[in-house]
């Protein structure tokens, strides 16, 4: 692996390790300046900061060339990028400062600590900025949090995955699996009939490990709608009573739709619970409707247009 194509966590990392080793330097710099009394040792602070102060500058140019490296694969930046760069890049002319004044503008040497506590201060505006918010997201997404009688169990989703696809494919295909989504009652139901086959073949932890995983990537959030799980609905119950064509090429109103879904609900109560037919619902009213809106209105300029021709 090129070194300047790191993980984003490893990214993450150095760049807290960057606002540890500017924290340490901050406190040996005034260790040397008398801010703060030692309890000796004068001539230790003064190395330590030295040398801490290579590192920082090492580690900060060596995350520079990575962090330019990654905004060339942008086209537009934005705009949090833009803010990440710019501090970024404003570090550098303060470690310069700084660097002047301990070698060449010695007479400013007793102002060293307030360059030095701007310089940390950029940084740290820094680091949370990108840093800070991808740890976060990573962890949570790796959690799940699942009710399991009345008590409410978080599960790595990681583990849930490693569950799923080692118990899983033991009886059949992940495909069959993969081709699903469910509500979180749904996917118990499935694990359950699952365990009701072979009992032994997950235990306790391992089927709130797999549930999790499931609820967590296939999932449908009952308080939200989207066109894709929508969509992924269709294509796993549709085609069970006729082609999938027949729905794809049918020119209906939003009104059509939801009369049609509660019409195919009434031929087979299970084939579509309540969240799954919102979540239809809310596809064909986002895409197929749509564009038999968008049509009629072409239809509608087509005719308004063919009368003006007939009456000039």
């Amino acid at each position: 692996m090129n070194f300047l194509e790191l993980k984003p966590m490893i990214n993450s990392l150095l760049a807290f390790s960057l606002l540890g080793i500017g924290i340490i330097n901050a406190i040996f710099i005034l260790f040397v300046i008398g801010q703060i009394t030692p309890s000796g040792y004068p001539r230790f602070f003064q190395r330590a900061h030295r040398i801490t102060g290579y590192i920082f500058l090492a580690l900060y140019l060596f995350i520079g060339v990575i962090m330019f490296k990654k905004l060339g694969e942008f086209n537009v930046l934005p705009p949090k990028a833009v803010i990440h760069a710019y501090i970024g890049i404003l570090i550098f002319p303060l470690i310069i400062i700084k660097i002047c004044i301990v070698r060449i503008f010695k007479k400013f040497y007793n102002r060293l600590p307030v360059y030095g506590m701007i310089l940390l201060i950029a940084v740290y505006l820094q680091v949370p900025l990108y840093a800070g918010l991808y740890i976060i997201s990573a962890i949570k997404s790796q959690y799940v949090v699942i009710s399991e009688k009345g008590k409410f169990v978080m599960v790595n989703v990681n583990v849930g995955r490693q569950v799923v696809q080692r118990k899983c494919a033991a009886c059949h295909s992940l495909e069959r699996v993969y081709a699903y989504v469910k509500t979180e009652a749904g996917w118990r139901d499935y694990v359950s009939r699952m365990r009701a086959k072979d009992p032994a073949i997950m235990s306790d932890q391992e089927t709130l490990e797999a549930l999790g995983y499931l609820v967590k990537n296939l999932g449908i959030d009952e308080m939200k709608m989207d066109v894709q799980v929508g969509m992924r609905i269709i294509l796993e119950k549709c085609h069970k009573c006729h082609t999938l064509e027949r729905v794809f090429t049918a020119r209906k109103t939003q009104a059509e739709w939801a009369q049609i879904v509660e019409l195919m609900r009434s031929f087979d109560p299970g084939l579509l619970n309540d969240s799954e037919a919102r979540q239809v619902n809310y596809y064909l009213s986002k895409v197929l409707a749509r564009q038999e809106l968008g049509q009629s209105k072409l239809e509608t300029y087509r005719i308004t247009r063919d009368m003006d021709l007939l009456i000039r």
